[in-house]
């Protein structure tokens, strides 16, 4: 399979120049658009999250509410690449992705909120009595290609109801077998385990997986930032190495340019989107099945999770492996380290390999690794079934039919029983390159769309402005702005 490996890799390095191109240009510009939206609104958009806010109209009791759709955002972006992605960004980029990655952070919450404002405006009502929509619901009923949309919905299926399933049953199960390497049978046992509880989930539909993951989320992002920050207490008195290292890291010139796709910049722009999923379209699906008073709310909301995410996630992960090498910060560097431990096969079996050697030196015995395997399967499946609920979605705007989503349910639990009892060396290159084409489609219909949500934002303000506590949407508000409004087919007075 090596061939194979070494192919997907180049086709990888390859395109990721053109998604770095257009990830970076579409976050500079709707900072630009939206004037530091995600900066200036804060402590608006923190409000958003208390639960009195969460209301609903009448007669929309079977949908899920406007933090529901929050969480399951961010159980999605709360994944595997929390903590494994993390290690992966330093001992192949250097510290300095840390920094690259807070700032793609900061840029891509502006595009979250653009496409998730955009799955709002333009989602469709389903048989299911759900809200549905996304990435190909907005190219359909905004750019009006149908074509394009079909075949952006088939990838966002294939690419997360397979590939991100797998990716994530994959490392979770890992985290459990690499714990006891002598039971032979203990994958086997892993997968049926694994695919007998996705398989309660899945087939319980979109409102299960958002009632999961209403208690899951904050529960598994507060443990994890806890038992991470124990470990970053201990060794604490090197976090000011740890600090300065990140930012003269992540300037050196050598580590920007030299072997550019293995830079500090793209291992950075990588584990940070994969992450925090900002710009490729997939939260888009998420937001969009929220019931919501105005579509520019579950924007605001959305913006919040690449932050959360990225800027104080993510960090916990890094902070725990910079403070525990200071022979490392001392002596060069992160690279110094990066490059024993691939030589010395750290990097073998598992991107786990370092923090379960950080955790376990740190805190002190074989009880860390076990609870990081708890934290590991929890991420990943948290991840998992909100990877399940995006292909719902599009598996519905393909074609809205029973056998079809009991197909997919099907395939689902498959991919996750036989990604636990298979090698999957491949798979974090093959998510890497789905991510690149998945952020070339998604952008480039968020520059033809982008308008639309200019003209809710408008909207939106303007209310705020006049006193309104809670601003609503109707297609009406926007009659003037010279869009063609007719793809809004569920936001009428009616």
């Amino acid at each position: 399979m090596e061939p194979v490996n070494d192919a997907i890799v180049a086709a990888d390095n390859v395109i990721w120049y053109v998604g770095l191109a257009m990830i970076l240009a579409a976050g500079l510009f709707f900072l630009y658009k939206f004037r530091l939206m995600q900066f200036v609104r804060l402590p608006e958009h923190i409000r958003l999250l208390k639960p009195k806010e969460q209301k609903k109209r009448e007669g929309e009791t079977s949908t899920i509410s406007s933090l529901q759709a929050f969480l399951v955002g961010m159980g999605a972006r709360i994944g595997v690449g929390n903590i494994s992605g993390v290690a992966t960004a330093i001992f192949m980029g250097g510290a300095g992705a840390i920094l690259w990655m807070w700032i793609f952070a900061c840029i891509g919450a502006c595009t979250s909120f653009v496409e998730s404002t955009l799955g709002q405006m333009f989602k469709e009502k389903k048989s299911d009595g759900q809200y549905h929509g996304g990435p190909a619901y907005y190219i359909k009923n905004g750019m009006k290609n149908h074509k394009f949309a079909i075949f952006i919905a088939f990838w966002i299926i294939i690419t997360y109801g397979v590939g991100f399933v797998a990716n994530q049953a994959s490392n979770a199960a890992s985290a459990f077998t690499s714990l006891a390497p002598e039971m032979e049978y203990l994958g086997v046992i892993l997968a049926v385990v694994f695919a007998a509880m996705t398989a309660f989930l899945v087939f319980g539909g979109i409102v299960r997986v958002a009632r999961v993951s209403e208690w899951m989320v904050p529960l598994m992002a507060i443990g994890w930032m806890v038992f991470a920050l124990a470990a970053v207490v201990v060794n604490f008195h090197y976090i000011d190495d740890a600090i300065a290292l990140i930012f003269t890291d992540a300037f050196d010139f050598k580590k920007i340019i030299g072997g550019f796709t293995g830079s500090c910049i793209m291992w950075g722009l990588r584990r940070g989107v994969f992450s925090n999923e900002a710009g490729i379209g997939s939260v888009a699906n998420i937001a969009s099945s929220a019931h919501v008073e105005h579509p520019i709310r579950q924007g605001y909301l959305q913006s919040i999770g690449v932050l959360i995410d990225t800027v104080v996630v993510c960090s916990a992960t890094a902070f725990l492996l910079l403070t525990f090498f200071p022979d490392g910060l001392v002596e060069g560097g992160m690279n110094v380290i990066a490059g024993s431990a691939i030589e010395g096969g750290l990097f073998d079996t598992t991107p786990l390999a370092p923090v379960q050697q950080a955790l376990s030196a740190t805190l002190g015995g074989d009880w860390t690794l076990y609870l990081l395997a708890i934290f590991m399967f929890v991420f990943a499946f948290s991840s998992l079934i909100s990877y399940y609920s995006m292909s719902e979605a599009n598996l519905r705007f393909i074609k809205d039919s029973k056998k079809g989503l009991f197909i997919l349910r099907v395939v689902v639990v498959l991919a996750v029983f036989i990604a636990c009892i298979i090698p999957v060396s491949m798979v974090w290159n093959l998510m890497d390159l789905f991510m690149a084409v998945m952020a070339i489609l998604n952008i480039y219909a968020l520059f033809h769309l982008y308008k639309y949500v200019v003209a809710a934002h408008d909207d939106y303000r303007n209310q705020k402005d006049a006193g309104v506590e809670v601003p609503e949407f109707f297609v009406d508000n926007i009659k003037d702005s010279g869009l063609d409004t007719s793809g809004i087919t569920v936001w009428d007075k009616e």
